[in-house]
């Protein structure tokens, strides 16, 4: 049975496994992005327009496959440009 992860396409880091479908996918990619700007904020530091790129991959008998890739964008929502 197939199952998904998600990997940092720069780091090729893993950093969510085991994920039942793509749908779960979805919803681990939305909670990195809450966890970080958390921890971000936690910190006093502002998300500063970091952009991550993430792929999805399905993983069936051993075998990656990417099925998704996901540029997400921190901070862009971030308060008003003071030179506009």
């Amino acid at each position: 049975m197939p199952h998904y992860q998600v990997r940092d396409t720069t780091t090729r880091e893993l950093l969510a496994r085991d994920l039942a479908d793509y749908t779960a996918a979805e919803a681990a990619l939305d909670r990195l992005v809450d966890e970080l700007e958390q921890d971000l904020q936690r910190n006093g530091e502002g998300a500063g327009r970091i952009r991550l790129r993430l792929d999805v991959e399905r993983v069936i008998d051993g075998v990656t496959e990417a099925v998704g890739h996901h540029v997400l964008l921190l901070g862009v929502d971030d308060g008003a440009d003071p030179l506009l």
